[in-house]
């Protein structure tokens, strides 16, 4: 008999009582109607309620499509694919009848580079049954699908890893009777049919994104009421939380910039040069160890982002709330001023990081959120048509999901890659030209507001604003990431 029961009849009712009086006749009375709930609770969280499914209670938190080395299945020592879904909830969720599915493009080429959360693949198609596993297939899109079986239930903040590897079976661990595609595709997690097939969580990969023991995954970075930013991680956690690679801090140093925001390495590869964000401010040029050598007063508005040219020597600055970018020589003359018509929605919410490609003279932009967008300018071009590349950086999460916004940047030629800070997320970010992320890692530091990298001595260089500080880090060697798109 459960053991709720025995403590709550011996309390009211000893052994010893042989008379009921009306005040324990009335007891009893209220005993035997609180029966039923008595006998059936137990120690563990109730199940979850099948009224209450809905869309981001489970969400599919990381997933591989290639392994080598990262983690064999229980079943058959295999290293193979595999998808992770984790319970945000704080009660069991059963998910009998639930499925799984996953739809595969078709050819690689014919298919553009949109980058990690565009979603882009038809749904429309023909199904046939195959066991648990239906497969709905036409000219451009094959479909899998897995519908999981009665007794498998996700505890309150558990992860479940379903195995992608083309065995349609049931041991230690659950297998999918087919593999995630190679090439790029969409998975879905959709709800029991008795709620007619609610869609409970969605994400899409591009081919670019599959490495061997590379995976995707999903991060809040301290915000919520969204599934996550799907990013990268070098440092796989199937059936944990997903954490990043965290960089290795090597020094800091005080700075007496007032409000330091952005960074950058000089053309000497020596010093430094920062902004101050706060009106009427100038440029800095700094030693290794932040202090300060020289100030340019150019009087700025508020100055978040700065680049040196290394062949001209002349330094670009992006203004936040004018929406502009400013050219200044090395004496702290005003060259040229341009806008940038990028959306405005709050004035601090606006240009916050700038880079520049030598190879074309071209420059680098990034608006810190609200939106979220990273661009690519033509300062030679006239003006409305200088912005050649506008590319919204959302990571797979809505365009209003906070926990991440863009600082500072940093372009190295000879890769062809782009560093990037996020302040809000406390992270270092690599990207391709285009401005997908190939690897991010964990600065842990807060209000980052710059980045400057010396590639040949392998050392990262940030600035944290609030904390008026700059730290220097270690690169990590091997530095691994995900190949760029070309």
């Amino acid at each position: 008999m459960n053991r709720h029961f025995l403590q709550v009849y011996h309390r009211f009712f000893p052994m010893k009582c042989h008379y009921l009086p009306w005040s324990r006749l009335f007891l009893l009375v209220s005993f035997l109607l609180l029966l039923p709930g008595l006998v059936n609770c137990s120690d563990s969280v109730s199940v979850q309620d099948p009224d209450a499914i809905e869309p981001g209670m489970i969400v599919i938190n990381e997933f591989m499509v290639i392994q080598e080395q990262t983690l064999a299945d229980p079943d058959f020592g295999e290293f193979s694919g595999w998808i992770e879904l984790h319970n945000r909830r704080r009660h069991d969720v059963e998910l009998d009848g639930w499925a799984l599915t996953v739809e595969a493009a078709g050819s690689p080429d014919s298919r553009p580079n949109e980058g990690a959360g565009v979603e882009r693949i038809p749904e429309s198609g023909v199904m046939s049954e195959r066991g648990m596993t239906c497969v709905m297939e036409e000219t451009d899109v094959v479909t899998h699908r897995h519908v999981f079986t009665d007794g498998v239930v996700i505890g309150p903040d558990e992860y479940l890893l379903v195995w992608m590897d083309g065995q349609e079976i049931t041991g230690e661990g659950l297998h999918a009777g087919f593999q995630l595609p190679v090439q790029g595709g969409r998975i879905l997690l959709e709800g029991p049919e008795r709620v007619s097939g609610l869609l409970i969580d969605s994400l899409s990969y591009d081919r670019h994104d599959v490495a061997p023991d590379i995976s995707m995954g999903r991060y809040l970075f301290g915000g919520n009421g969204h599934p996550g930013f799907l990013l990268p991680m070098t440092k796989p956690t199937p059936g944990e939380p997903n954490r990043l690679k965290a960089l290795r801090q090597l020094n800091s140093f005080p700075l007496q910039i007032p409000d330091p925001s952005g960074l950058a390495a000089d053309h000497t590869g020596r010093y430094l040069w920062s902004v101050s964000d706060d009106p009427g401010r100038g440029i800095y040029k700094l030693n290794r160890t932040g202090e300060i050598v020289l100030i340019l007063q150019v009087g700025g508005d508020d100055m978040e982002g700065i680049a040196q040219h290394p062949v001209d020597l002349t330094l670009w600055v992006v203004e936040e709330r004018l929406r502009e970018v400013v050219q200044f020589d090395t004496l702290g003359n005003e060259l040229r001023r341009m806008s940038v018509p990028v959306e405005r929605r709050r004035d601090n919410d606006g240009l916050e990081g700038i880079t520049i490609n030598p190879v074309n003279n071209h420059l680098f932009v990034v608006n810190e959120k609200n939106p979220r967008v990273f661009m690519e300018i033509d300062p030679e071009r006239i003006p409305g048509e200088q912005i050649i590349r506008y590319i919204p950086m959302n990571f797979g999460a809505p365009e209003n999901a906070p926990g991440l916004d863009l600082s500072g940047l940093h372009y190295d030629p000879d890769r062809e890659l782009l560093w990037m800070v996020s302040d809000e997320a406390r992270a270092v970010f690599i990207l391709d030209r285009l401005g997908r992320p190939l690897a991010v890692f964990d600065a842990d530091v807060r209000d980052l507001e710059g980045i400057a990298i010396f590639p040949s001595e392998k050392k990262i260089w940030l600035v944290s604003d609030a904390l008026r500080r700059l730290y220097v880090y270690d690169m990590p060697d091997p530095l691994r990431h995900l190949n760029p798109s070309h």
